[in-house]
């Protein structure tokens, strides 16, 4: 019995969920899930699913950083 929400190949934002990379199976973790997500810029980052739906995390390090330096 799996335990966590399955976000492969959805879209938050710029990441894409790729696959769960942490934990592999659920043996009553008390762990959260941690997805393999790519941004559309290429750049790929690991980020716990809570975060993903509470959109914490829409896009990568990079993006954010560039687009913070725009307003320069």
């Amino acid at each position: 019995m799996d335990m966590f929400k399955d976000e492969v190949g959805k879209v938050f934002g710029r990441l894409t969920v790729i696959e769960r990379i942490y934990p592999k199976r659920n043996l009553l973790a008390t762990c959260r899930a941690i997805f393999l997500c790519q941004c559309a810029c290429g750049s790929k980052m690991s980020v716990s699913g809570n975060l993903l739906r509470k959109g914490k995390f829409k896009q990568c390090g990079v993006c954010a950083q560039a687009w913070e330096n725009k307003g320069d």
